[in-house]
């Protein structure tokens, strides 16, 4: 049996749209796009699951946050994607507006770094995502294509990051490196 105890998050995740075009890449959208995006956006806000997982109770126990869109929101994507590759692109990044967006309101420092540490979950975090029905895979994922995990409180970014050799915006990959 897991050591760690999963509390259920409520997050409440609100639409921002500068940081929605930031993440598209673009400066500005067209309002039918728009309005689409929004009627995604109130689908998909049910369907984020939120968990602390820590192995002590209590709202100041140090744990993990993990945040994921269930496996609708995954075709929900795709179909658009498939009606309009476009719109597809804006659908995908939607999902990922919206998780990081979660993340943001539920770890304010993750605003600051612009990103959330995953950290290697060890054997009892593994266990409790089994529990959750999802899988951890060594890449630093989770079976579930818009996902977050990441220490709860906040306790750093790219140093303790699992994925930091691969990411574009590690600070720490290229420290060793002579100029």
């Amino acid at each position: 049996m897991s050591k760690i105890h999963i509390t259920d998050l409520d997050p409440e995740p609100e639409f921002d749209l500068f940081y929605f075009l930031s993440i598209c890449g673009e400066e500005r959208m067209e309002s039918g796009v728009l309005e689409k995006m929004e009627e995604l956006w109130n689908k998909w806000v049910p369907l984020l699951k939120a968990y602390k997982l820590s192995p002590d109770v209590g709202p100041r126990a140090k744990g993990h946050l993990l945040l994921h869109l269930d496996k609708q929101v995954e075709d929900d994507v795709e179909a658009v994607w498939q009606d309009s590759p476009a719109d597809g692109l804006f659908a995908h990044n939607l999902a990922i507006a919206l998780v990081m967006s979660a993340a943001a309101d539920m770890v304010p420092e993750l605003d600051a770094g612009g990103c959330a540490p995953v950290v290697r979950p060890s054997k009892d975090l593994q266990r409790a995502f089994k529990r959750l029905g999802l899988v951890w895979n060594e890449e630093g994922t989770v079976n579930r294509q818009y996902a977050v995990f990441t220490p709860l409180p906040y306790a750093g970014g790219c140093p303790i990051c699992h994925l930091k050799d691969s990411c574009l915006k590690s600070t720490t990959r290229n420290q060793g490196a002579k100029a």
